[in-house]
């Protein structure tokens, strides 16, 4: 949790302040449960799974409404 400086104390240099603030950041990023490789692996594949799920219905969607589009384009002229 961030320290509390009161109006009373002086302020930190900023090299001391700075030092404090990746001493922190390294102290969070040791409290951090890393995934193994394998469920690295698995999130990965899902993740490229349904982008390309994804990318295949937006071409599908793109592809029906331009079609739509020229034939009212075709009918209206």
């Amino acid at each position: 949790m961030a320290k509390q400086v009161t109006a009373d104390e002086p302020r930190a240099g900023i090299v001391t302040r700075i030092q404090e603030f990746f001493d922190d950041i390294i102290s969070e990023l040791k409290k951090v449960t890393w995934p193994s490789r394998e469920d690295l692996v698995a999130s990965t594949k899902v993740t490229l799974f349904l982008l390309l799920i994804m990318a295949a219905i937006v071409f599908v969607y793109d592809r029906v409404f331009g079609f739509v589009i020229m034939m009212i384009l075709n009918f209206a002229s």
